[in-house]
């Protein structure tokens, strides 16, 4: 039975995205509901493929919380600025340590009460793991629409922030991960920033991923659940 539940501890593990969420609103906000999604940078234009696949992925979302696409920006009442990226790597270092065999060709071992067996000898040896994490992030600021077309000073609605920080810096990956986190707290005000695991499993992340295949096992060489 040891061994069975060993080899499950150790077996594939679902892929997890841990996200911080943060979101902001004010009280205009509750009126408006018809969106058109831009691009949040000048570098980055509306034809581009990449932004035309994450935000299809903000469109499913805001259409779950009640929001509705207009079909132009004369047709909707509020306008979203959509940024996203990944940050530059950051090394980091731990240290443990490991058993070594002893002369005889095994570990020492103790019994239940943790009794030690003094024909066994042992002597742990320091290893140290290098590995790189990566800072990937996203925000969607809503302003009022009628300002935005008529270049007045811009009016503000709401906004939502979303950061993530694994080894994987694919963030066509976990972009969605990080859109589905944030679907509950679009539009209100989370009073600080909030931890949301999602896992290949939840039902919002297949919905908006629809036929895109997405990895059910983290690779071997990374030994932590959250990406």
């Amino acid at each position: 039975m040891a061994l069975l539940l060993a080899a499950c501890a150790t077996g594939p593990q679902p892929m997890t995205v841990r996200s911080d969420v943060d979101a902001l609103t004010t009280a205009d906000a509750q009126n408006k509901q018809r969106f058109v999604i831009l691009p949040g940078g000048k570098e980055v234009s509306e034809q581009d493929l990449q932004f035309i696949e994450f935000k299809t992925y903000v469109e499913k979302v805001l259409i779950n919380r009640g929001f509705s696409k207009a079909s132009s920006l004369r047709d909707g009442d509020m306008v979203l600025f959509l940024s996203y990226g990944v940050g530059a790597p950051q090394m980091y270092q731990y240290a443990y340590e490991v058993p070594v065999w002893n002369d005889m060709g095994y570990y020492p071992f103790y019994s239940r009460r943790y009794r030690y067996y003094p024909m066994m000898s042992t002597y742990y040896t320091q290893r140290i793991e290098t590995y790189t994490l990566y800072k990937r992030y996203l925000s969607l600021d809503a302003y009022d629409m009628e300002a935005y077309l008529q270049q007045q000073t811009p009016r503000q609605l709401w906004k939502i922030s979303v950061q993530s920080e694994g080894r994987s810096n694919d963030l066509r990956l976990t972009f969605p991960y990080m859109v589905t986190a944030m679907q509950p707290y679009i539009g209100t005000n989370t009073g600080h920033m909030l931890a949301v695991d999602v896992d290949e499993f939840n039902p919002v992340l297949r919905q908006i991923t629809m036929n895109i295949p997405l990895p059910s096992v983290l690779p071997a060489s990374q030994p932590i659940k959250v990406q």
